[in-house]
């Protein structure tokens, strides 16, 4: 096998043993000419959420982003698996956002359902007393506005510059399932953006719970496996450098701010070089192309589902 083409597979291989495969042809097939939630090939969610190495780039700091409110750290803190299963916690939130664009209107509304039910039992109180519970719409509509917001802040940087037209249309088109999951208030255009951001802002801090979080982000072992120094410093090169797409106020709250010009510059560099990378390996996702043909009408290859590899 050609070198480079064997490289690409092992960096395809480390890619879907983390986030997954995605192909799945329940989820991703269906009725021909059924464009999703979210407005099908033509809409600006296809085109940001197809393009696995923004998601990527941004999911860091969306993550990070929606537990800086102390009522979704402390359902995140004490009722998710974060700690004992990362990879698969990192696998669904991915699906997620990949199923809500991607999938079949049945099979995202379903998985939107899903996930409601689950958070109906998500439920208690945080280390300061007060009390929370997941299906606050409030809550819900920060922990689904600070997904949109980091892809478009990454693609606007990494991709392609995006007009406020296109930013708009974005975030309209995530509206949808942000509201069907229950969020109230989201903003369906930047300037609600901002206004919503600058709302719950005062409400957002940094505790143990958050604190401890970060440090697994960076350190934690996945399956077992010690982490090295050098893959500590890696990741918290890899949160720095998400945490980038973010404002200045979030950076300096987590401590995740490079703090010179000359960090930033270094960070911004090999961002870009990541970025890079998964978009060679992995130019389309398996799950877009097999949306695609739904939503077009267009016959599946023989035998084919759509493969990263």
């Amino acid at each position: 096998m050609d070198p480079i083409e064997s490289f690409r597979r092992r960096v395809v291989a480390d890619i879907e043993a983390v986030g997954g495969r995605h192909d799945e042809a329940e989820l991703y097939e269906g009725e021909p000419g059924d464009p999703g939630l979210v407005g099908g090939p033509d809409s600006i969610s296809w085109e940001l959420h197809g393009d696995l190495a923004i998601v990527s780039a941004a999911g860091s700091a969306a993550i990070i982003m929606e537990v800086l409110h102390p009522s979704v750290m402390a359902g995140v803190s004490q009722q998710s698996t974060f700690r004992t299963e990362p990879i698969k916690r990192a696998q669904n939130t991915l699906g997620y956002v990949l199923r809500t664009t991607f999938g079949s209107t049945p099979a995202a509304t379903e998985v939107i359902g899903k996930v409601r039910h689950v958070h109906s039992f998500v439920e208690g109180t945080r280390p300061d007393g007060q009390p929370y519970r997941a299906l606050d719409p409030e809550l819900l509509a920060w922990v689904h506005t600070c997904i949109p917001w980091a892809i478009m802040t990454a693609y606007d940087r990494y991709r392609r510059p995006l007009s406020s037209e296109e930013k708009d249309r974005y975030l309209g088109e995530q509206a949808v399932v942000g509201r069907m999951g229950g969020g109230e208030g989201v903003p369906t255009s930047v300037d609600e953006l901002d206004a919503f951001v600058e709302r719950i802002r005062p409400e957002l801090a940094v505790n143990e719970q958050t604190r401890e979080f970060i440090r697994f982000l960076a350190e934690g072992a996945v399956e077992g496996q010690a982490v090295g120094p050098r893959e500590r410093a890696e990741r918290w090169m890899g949160l720095r450098g998400s945490m980038m797409l973010m404002p200045r106020w979030a950076r300096e709250l987590t401590g995740l701010d490079h703090g010179n010009v000359a960090a930033r510059a270094l960070s911004d560099r090999l961002e870009r070089t990541k970025v890079a990378v998964v978009r060679w390996a992995v130019p389309e996702l398996p799950c877009a192309a097999i949306a695609r043909r739904r939503a077009t009408g267009a016959p599946d290859p023989v035998g084919v589902t759509g493969s990263a590899a």
